[in-house]
């Protein structure tokens, strides 16, 4: 039986979102944002192209991998949905997406020269990004202590979700044919294209805010070093567990991190929308 499930976060997005919602600090804050920011495009990818490998597979591919590809879809949807909505509050708090365009091209750029087996590769490594930070967040709960209670179940909720299909993408590249070199490959301009536009997006919002002027740029530099290079910083996170994406005998359930995962739906089960309730999971056709 396939086990991952679509939930929906209980959530009240009509709320304006305060503008640092995270302990009051900009710099951890715009961390969480800048991703919010980037999400909803790159989960429609996501969605696109395992219908498209799907689809070309046909019969071929395994029941239980095409369920866990079916229900992949699924989440990717709620997740682009929510933070769709969150994006939203942003927006009313003056902050852009200057990477939008960007992302278009470099999609239609797939779509017309890469093959729809190393457009699964470019997923794969995306998705290998988001199940490590993912991880970071289950791993670290004191992350989220202090935010604002809304962002803490978005941002749990989604980290659970994408830990539950961290292989999805995988096992349907392997499935299909995909070996080590294309998805090693695919790994380095993935590494790239999300560095430069996190920054990018990141400083962005940080300046939007002021936090760049000669009065608090100290501040600041010392606020985002500590998050993201601290005793528990989410690079050390991101160097442990992204580089092993690199080895031949990679799979995303080496890093077996179920415990946490079901750890923290049991403990935010109250806030979670069940299975049966029809019509708050936003249909993947939409997306």
């Amino acid at each position: 039986m396939n086990s991952i499930t679509t939930r929906v976060p209980k959530i009240e997005w009509n709320v304006d979102l305060p503008r640092h919602w995270l302990n009051g600090n900009a710099s951890s804050t715009h961390a969480f944002n800048v991703l919010s920011l980037l999400f909803p495009q790159g989960e429609t990818f996501f969605i696109e192209v395992a219908r498209e490998v799907m689809a070309e597979a046909g019969d071929t591919l395994d029941l239980e991998l095409r369920e866990s590809a079916t229900a992949f879809i699924s989440q990717e949807a709620a997740h682009a949905h929510q933070h769709r909505q969150y994006n939203t509050k942003l927006s009313a708090l003056g902050y852009e997406n200057i990477c939008h365009r960007w992302v278009e091209r470099l999609q239609d750029t797939s779509r017309r020269h890469a093959s729809s087996l190393t457009r699964l590769a470019i997923v794969c490594g995306y998705e290998h990004y988001t199940a490590v930070l993912g991880n970071f967040i289950l791993s670290n709960p004191d992350v989220l202590a202090k935010a604002e209670e809304r962002m803490a179940l978005v941002w749990g909720w989604h980290s659970a979700e994408e830990t539950e299909h961290k292989s999805v993408c995988f096992d349907l590249y392997t499935a299909v044919g995909g070996g080590w070199l294309r998805r090693v490959t695919a790994f380095i301009p993935v590494t790239v294209n999300f560095s430069i536009m996190f920054a990018l997006l990141y400083l962005h919002m940080l300046k939007r805010d002021g936090c760049l002027s000669p009065l608090l740029f100290m501040r600041t530099a010392f606020d985002s070093i500590r998050f993201f290079f601290g005793t528990k910083g989410v690079a050390w996170h991101l160097l442990r567990y992204g580089t092993s994406y690199l080895s031949p005998w990679f799979h995303p359930w080496k890093q077996n991190n179920r415990n946490k995962l079901e750890s923290w739906l049991h403990e935010n089960r109250e806030a979670l929308w069940s299975p049966e309730y029809q019509g708050t999971v936003p249909s993947a056709s939409t997306i």
